[in-house]
């Protein structure tokens, strides 16, 4: 009797916590362990920093800790830095990073803070990192969020879930419908003095531009992964058989076409010089084919880096991965593409002031950045794999077009599973419109 009396309750638990609400309560739980910090009033800085901004920057960070009586992360952690700059003259996203992410390791003396590091003991235990930077911004602010990253991966599994039940056809063919403005440009560009003849030069200089902004949302939309494939590069959702593996989910990202592939990580002395060499004849490789394309860019975009590390790489020489991004992309990268670190660098405004000078106005007399902050991405991330024994590392990288506000991968798992919350919500209330699932 006695065993009939608890089983009833306990199997009501297990369907509990394999429904969609137990689900959502776990998701619930993951989200109070995650950290948010806010500062105003300091100046994101490279590491020029004064020692006094260096010391309020971090008994702020231990003071908002405190608060929240949390301590140092002592695992892996998944790291967003969202910046605001006020400075006439700001350094850029990635030297910011750079600085700030020292900043938040090891606590400086006279510090009130009980233990050796602040956030966290050391970069390497970051295995994903976002940084965005806006520049030209009223007020200075340095956002901070940092997340477990096994709960990060339950967040990756639970958003791979809610994708699947929320796809639509109509998602495909509007993905397809964008991929026709590439043909359609390819037809402009080869039949240009046709063209030409047509519309004459400036419509047909203006309908070519906004045409290419078409193609290279389109072929800059695809370039990117997805929750789905993020998902399955973690081998994730755990249980669900694709016929494709994590491995060679990882194989297909490191020979996408569409992707920078720049081999290893150098582990060993020299290996320096021989990688910079190889992401330089990739990124020439890569205009090659594109070029016709993405001269000149006409949107904005953001850097997303996928990172497996060689097995055999050792711990002392593990790669950070804002190190990565700083050392080794971004020097080619920007220059070569001829990115911008915001979406306003983008706009011709004299060309609207003329067209329609009240839209223009609503700009402001001084509409973009500091003019030295122009030369970037508008934000990077980078995710680093598990390595995997007796197979190659890689790093794959990817201009991601970065027009329509969305969030980096971090941030889109969060609108997914708000999205089937929502539904979810919308099914109890309306049951005839519920779905089998």
């Amino acid at each position: 009797m006695l065993g009939s009396k608890v089983s009833k309750p306990l199997t009501d638990f297990k369907s509990f916590m394999a429904s969609d609400a137990g689900a959502l309560a776990r998701y619930e739980q993951r989200r109070r362990r995650r950290i948010h910090i806010s500062i105003d009033d300091i100046e994101p800085q490279s590491k020029k920093m004064s020692p006094e901004d260096r010391a309020a920057f971090q008994s702020a960070v231990a003071e908002q800790l405190s608060e929240i009586k949390r301590g140092t992360f002592r695992g892996h952690i998944a790291l967003k830095l969202d910046l605001a700059t006020s400075s006439k003259s700001p350094p850029h996203a990635h030297t910011i990073a750079k600085n700030l992410l020292d900043l938040l390791a090891k606590k400086m003396d006279g510090i009130d803070w009980p233990k050796k590091s602040l956030l966290y003991a050391d970069d390497s235990q970051i295995q994903a990192l976002s940084v965005m930077c806006r520049h030209g911004e009223g007020r200075p602010n340095i956002g901070i969020e940092a997340r477990p990253f096994a709960a990060v991966l339950e967040d990756l599994e639970l958003a791979a879930k809610a994708v699947q039940t929320g796809e639509t056809m109509e998602a495909y063919y509007e993905r397809d419908r964008e991929g026709e403005w590439i043909d359609t440009l390819r037809e402009l560009i080869r039949k240009e003095a046709q063209q030409r003849k047509a519309l004459g030069d400036n419509l047909y200089e203006a309908y070519c531009k906004m045409v290419r902004w078409s193609a290279q949302r389109a072929l800059l939309g695809q370039s990117g992964v997805d929750i789905p494939v993020l998902g399955w590069l973690y081998g994730l959702p755990r249980g669900l058989l694709t016929g494709v593996d994590k491995g060679m989910w990882a194989s297909l990202i490191g020979g996408s076409k569409l992707r920078l592939q720049v081999g290893e990580l150098p582990i060993s002395t020299g290996g320096s010089s021989v990688f910079r060499r190889k992401v330089n004849e990739e990124i020439a490789a890569f205009k090659g084919s594109w070029d016709w394309i993405i001269n000149p860019l006409v949107v904005a975009v953001a850097l997303e880096v996928v990172v497996r590390p060689n097995p055999r790489t050792p711990p002392a020489v593990l790669h950070d991965l804002d190190n990565i991004v700083r050392d080794y992309l971004i020097p080619g990268i920007v220059p070569a593409f001829g990115t911008v670190s915001d979406h306003r660098w983008t706009i011709d405004f004299e060309e609207l002031r003329a067209r329609d000078p009240k839209l223009a106005q609503s700009w402001g007399p001084n509409p973009t950045p500091p003019a030295g902050t122009k030369n970037g991405v508008t934000r990077y991330e980078v995710w680093r794999l598990p390595a995997v024994e007796n197979e190659p590392g890689f790093v794959s990288a990817a201009l991601v077009a970065d027009m329509d506000a969305k969030p980096d991968l971090v941030g889109q798992m969060d609108e997914c599973i708000r999205d089937w919350q929502e539904k979810l919500r919308g099914d109890r209330r309306y049951p005839w419109r519920r779905r089998s699932r």
